[in-house]
C-alpha cells in the first residue's frame, strides 16, 4: 500500500483531487497545510505574518517528515513544499509523487474565483499571472522530479487506471 503525494502550485487541485482519490482508494486524505495549522494553532497566513516564511518552511519540513511514516494516505503538499530542504527526497521516499501541472492563467482564475485572500506568498503582487508564472518557473525543477506529471483537467478514473498496478 503505497502513499500518493500530490505536488504543484497553489490552486492546482491537490486538495480537490486528493480527496476524490483517497475516497476511491479507501485511503486517508491528509492536507499538509491543515496539519501545520493544527500544529501551530493558527492559519498559514498568520504564521507567515507573525513568524515569517523561513519559520513556516522549517515547520512544514518537520510536519512532512512526521507524516512520512504513515501508510495508506493521499497527501496534498503545500505549493512550495518540494522546493525547500530535502522535502522532495522525503516526498519521493513516501510513495508515488504526482505533479499537477496547471498553467498560470488557470491558476490565477481559480485563485480569483476563490475570493479569499489566504495566499500570503502572493500578497502585494501587481500581476497575478506574471507572479504565478515566475513562481512556476522557479519551482519546476522540483516539481518535475515527481514520478508522474498530469496536465489539464484530471479524471480520477483515468488516474486510478494508471496508479492501481503501482499500488
Amino acid at each position: 500500500m503505497k502513499n500518493i503525494i500530490l505536488v504543484g502550485m497553489m490552486s492546482s487541485g491537490k486538495t480537490t483531487l486528493g480527496k476524490k482519490l483517497a475516497r476511491a482508494l479507501n485511503y486517508q486524505f491528509v492536507d499538509l497545510d491543515k496539519l501545520i495549522e493544527k500544529d501551530q494553532g493558527m492559519e498559514i497566513s498568520s504564521i507567515f505574518a507573525q513568524r515569517g516564511e523561513a519559520y513556516f518552511r522549517e515547520v512544514e519540513s518537520r510536519i512532512l517528515k512526521e507524516t512520512a511514516s504513515q501508510k495508506g494516505i493521499v497527501l496534498a503538499s503545500g505549493g512550495g513544499t518540494p522546493c525547500f530542504f530535502d522535502n522532495m527526497e522525503v516526498i519521493k521516499a513516501m510513495g508515488i509523487s504526482i505533479f499537477l501541472d496547471v498553467p498560470a492563467g488557470d491558476l490565477a482564475r481559480r485563485i480569483e474565483n476563490h475570493g479569499k485572500d489566504d495566499r500570503p506568498i502572493l500578497s502585494g503582487t501587481t500581476s497575478l499571472v506574471d507572479t504565478l508564472q515566475a513562481r512556476i518557473t522557479d519551482r519546476l525543477p522540483y516539481y518535475t522530479q515527481a514520478d508522474f506529471t498530469l496536465k489539464g483537467e484530471i479524471d480520477v478514473s483515468h488516474l486510478l487506471e494508471v496508479l492501481t498496478p503501482l499500488l
